[in-house]
């Protein structure tokens, strides 16, 4: 039987909520964190208030000011994700 298609991870991560009643599966290490600490819920409301933001952009100077804003953020996502990329590289060691 192929599982080329159906590839699982060897090691999969949970996340155990509510006292043991829930168990999910994260598929990586950044869906494990967010949904640890809860902050999967706060994904539709920061999805929301991008569209808010982007729908006020009226002008080019408007849209350059809100990129420097994102682009902030972005970077810093990044950088901790990064973070924990090299955290959770130093404890396969």
């Amino acid at each position: 039987m192929s599982t080329s298609n159906n590839k699982k991870s060897t090691n999969p991560l949970y996340v155990v909520r509510n006292n043991g009643v829930d168990v999910e599966e994260a598929s990586g290490i950044l869906e494990l964190i967010l949904k640890k600490t809860g902050l999967d819920r706060m994904i539709p409301i920061l999805e929301s208030f991008i569209q808010i933001i982007l729908s006020q952009v009226e002008s080019y100077a408007v849209f350059i000011e809100v990129k420097k804003m994102f682009d902030q953020i972005f970077n810093k996502v990044i950088e901790v994700i990064f973070q924990i990329q090299q955290m959770t590289q130093k404890k396969k060691v």
